[in-house]
Order: structure tokens, then C-alpha cells, then sequence
């Protein structure tokens, strides 16, 4: 029997996020968002500004990875 050599496409390495990476007040955001589409964060008078741009570079980064 003959060997025959298989060639596959080289894939992009593609960046994950791992939903434990996030902080508490992250996750809380990100469910709230995700119930409005993604499309904003919503600060609450307890949320933090800090947390929020945390969340936003993580959600855009995310979209990128994903092409959208």
C-alpha cells in the first residue's frame, strides 16, 4: 500500500475568551447587555466606569475575533 500525503489549510489562530476570565460586576454587565443585543452597556448608578471599559474592549475584541 502506497502513502499518500494529506495537506490541510493553515487556520488563523483565533483568540477565545473564557467566561471565567471575567470579574462579577464584568459578568453582570455582559448579561445585561446581551439582553439588549450587545449593542451597549448599561451603567447602572453601582456600576463602575472602569469595569465598563473592561467590558466594552473585551465585547469589541470578541467582534473582531468574530468578524462582525
Amino acid at each position: 500500500m502506497t502513502a499518500c500525503t494529506l495537506r490541510y489549510p493553515v487556520a488563523e489562530p483565533v483568540q477565545r475568551f473564557a467566561i471565567l476570565d471575567l470579574t462579577e460586576p464584568q459578568l453582570h454587565m455582559l448579561v445585561a447587555a446581551a439582553d439588549r443585543g450587545l449593542d451597549d452597556l448599561a451603567l447602572d448608578g453601582d456600576r463602575d466606569h472602569e469595569t465598563a471599559a473592561e467590558l466594552a474592549s473585551i465585547l469589541h475584541q470578541a467582534r473582531e475575533a468574530l468578524g462582525q
